[in-house]
């Protein structure tokens, strides 16, 4: 059955990197045949459906959902009255194919792991709305980055629970420096050290985040992905 799934996701593999990632790492199987397929992924469901009246059936089925992404969404209603969740993400999804990544160097900068012992930075510095359990949890996972201007730290960056690249921040007055690029750079690298997929998700509207991740040579999705939590 894995197999099958698999050989079907791979037939659109940029569209289908996050259902690949999960499926690799234990996601359980809701719904799958060739109109598309539903996982949930630890506490993420994920849905890619082809007909509206199979997704809207899916999700009717669903006892508790705290969390879904969407790809190619219209079913905005039946989640917001079902579950009470808010559209929070609307993003296209980045896949980098490449083997090899060239590494950007920042003069008098450092990239190195980092812990809990920077969460009260991280927390502080991260643009986005985020619970504060979830980032606990990331951090405890050491899949963190930080960016150091000798024995301060300027910017970091992390892998979320669905294996995108993500959490990348650089406070104010070291941006325009590349340091983002060197810390997406790094992070790139250390996934296909270890033969992990490369990719994540980039607000739809996001337009200098678009064209850093274009630089850097991802290849983007057709499909849009939305986020409700």
């Amino acid at each position: 059955m894995k197999e099958e799934i698999l050989d079907y996701l791979y037939q659109d593999y940029i569209n289908h990197l996050d259902f690949i990632y999960a499926i690799n790492n234990g996601a359980t199987i809701i719904y799958f045949s060739d109109q598309g397929i539903m996982i949930k992924f630890d506490d993420i469901y994920m849905m890619s459906i082809k007909e509206p009246f199979l997704g809207k059936y899916l999700i009717n089925g669903l006892n508790d959902c705290k969390m879904i992404a969407i790809h190619n969404d219209c079913f905005k209603e039946i989640i917001e009255e079902k579950f009470g969740l808010s559209q929070e993400i609307v993003a296209y999804q980045y896949g980098y194919l490449k083997d090899t990544v060239t590494l950007i160097d920042v003069p008098e900068i450092k990239i190195k792991e980092i812990g809990m012992e920077y969460y009260d930075f991280i927390k502080e510095n991260y643009s986005t709305p985020i619970d504060e359990e979830y980032l606990i949890k990331r951090i405890k996972a050491n899949v963190f980055i930080g960016a150091f201007d000798q024995d301060k730290i300027v910017g970091f960056a992390g892998i979320h629970d669905e294996g995108t690249i993500g959490f990348v921040e650089v406070i104010e007055e070291y941006r325009r420096r590349k340091i983002a690029s060197m810390l997406e750079t790094y992070m790139i690298n250390k996934l296909l050290e270890k033969n992990e997929l490369v990719y994540l998700q980039v607000d739809k509207d996001n337009i200098p985040s678009i064209k850093l991740h274009e630089k850097l040579g991802y290849t983007c999705s057709n499909d849009i992905i939305t986020w409700y939590m």
